[in-house]
């Protein structure tokens, strides 16, 4: 039931997602009078705010559960979305205001903390099967992202955006507001059972509060402890950096296409097939997680991404679209993983809301980056492929650092 409902509210994110925004840009655009470039910049300044912010939402799930932070977010997004929806002409200066603050909104409360709770209550769930139940969530998820932008364009196309933006709002606090009170749960300890499944707790059972629940160990690394240790940017870097090249490619990925001679229904269809790709290395990666050092994981993460930064400027060649699309979906795959099986495995239960919060964070500051470096590369340079050059020196950066770490004796 966790595994169901935490996907569930994983998949509810989409709105707040790149995948759910991109859609959109086009209307937002012809509405507020904004350019494409000036929505990069609202993008970059909202997205990166919520990222900033994103620390406390971490220390609330330690402090009041998933449960309640999931819901939080849930209505904030719903809020978002159906606020959204009313806006119309507007000078620049008003119109960077209002989209920095409603791309902020969408961010804070979709791809962060709605994302972020979801997650992180599945990883107090389990240990022994984390990384295989991780990634199971994440192949459905993986799924339902890349075929968000088709289905969200149907609902558009039913009576616009606005009419769009305000059915996904209700949708968000009926079904999915009410799925998050009945079913979502803290840990097993606030249930009365241990981790994995086992038996009820003798002190516990039938008496939830018997007894102070204790999460974790007193061994279990703190917020600050982990961010001080390598082996956490080792697994956090990769994460960043396709955060930041697939937001960016997604938020673009119409003029991407446009740039290399194909249309929008020829470059929207490769998120299909990376999907396909994804989805078994999400499931391999998943269950080798569990028995491997987080450390080689971080490493073909670095070293796939490497590789589709090489080729992804070159869609018009059949050689380079494989790669590309091989690559990214194995970049993708080792995503789950990383932000969902590592953190616990490495730095303990105890604080797995403020840990994972910070690397949370990095990765939607990084998410807000992209989009504008993107632009302001197409800008100058009248191409995406300086971006996604400059964009390699994190997976550089990343994959010394595992080897550093593979390197050195550990005790994971």
């Amino acid at each position: 039931m966790i595994l169901v409902v935490g996907t569930v509210g994983a998949l509810a994110s989409v709105p707040g997602q790149t995948a759910g925004v991109s859609v959109f840009t086009d209307d937002l655009s012809d509405t507020t009078g904004l350019t494409r470039l000036q929505l990069s910049i609202a993008y970059l300044v909202g997205t990166g705010s919520s990222g900033f912010l994103l620390g406390y939402g971490g220390r609330a799930i330690d402090r009041f559960g998933s449960r309640v932070v999931a819901f939080v977010a849930t209505v904030g997004l719903a809020a978002t979305t159906f606020s959204l929806s009313f806006v119309g002409p507007m000078s620049t200066a008003l119109g960077l205001v209002v989209m920095s603050i409603g791309f902020g909104a969408l961010r804070f409360s979709g791809q962060g903390l709605l994302t972020l709770s979801s997650r992180t209550m599945i990883a107090q769930w389990f240990d022994r099967r984390r990384g295989l139940v991780s990634s199971l969530s994440s192949a459905v998820v993986s799924f339902v992202f890349a075929a968000a932008p088709a289905m969200l364009l149907v609902l558009i196309e039913i009576d616009g955006f606005r009419t769009a933006w305000r059915l996904i709002a209700v949708g968000l606090v009926v079904v999915v507001g009410t799925t998050i009170l009945v079913a979502y749960r803290v840990s097993p300890e606030s249930a009365g059972l241990v981790i994995d499944g086992g038996e009820p707790m003798q002190d516990r059972a039938g008496n939830p509060e018997a007894t102070p629940i204790q999460v974790g160990t007193d061994d279990d690394a703190t917020r600050a402890e982990a961010v001080r240790d390598l082996l956490f940017w080792a697994v956090t870097l990769p994460v960043v950096a396709l955060a930041s090249t697939s937001t960016a490619l997604t938020f673009h990925i119409v003029d991407v296409g446009a740039e290399q001679g194909l249309d929008e229904s020829m470059i929207v269809r490769i998120f299909v097939p990376i999907a396909f790709v994804s989805v078994p290395v999400t499931l391999l990666t998943g269950w080798l997680i569990d028995r491997v050092s987080p450390m080689l994981i971080a490493g073909w993460s670095a070293v796939a991404q490497l590789a589709m930064y090489l080729t992804v400027g070159h869609l018009d060649r059949t050689v380079t679209t494989v790669i590309a699309v091989i690559s990214w979906g194995a970049a993708q795959g080792c995503f789950s993983s990383l932000t969902t099986a590592a953190i616990p495995r490495i730095f303990g239960r105890r604080h797995l809301g403020e840990i994972a919060g910070v690397q949370m964070s990095a990765m939607v500051v990084g998410s807000a980056i992209g989009p504008a470096l993107f632009a302001v590369s197409r800008s100058l340079t009248d191409s995406y492929r300086p971006a996604l050059w400059l964009s390699a020196v994190v997976p550089v950066a990343a994959l010394t650092l595992s080897a550093i770490r593979l390197r050195v004796p550990t005790d994971t």
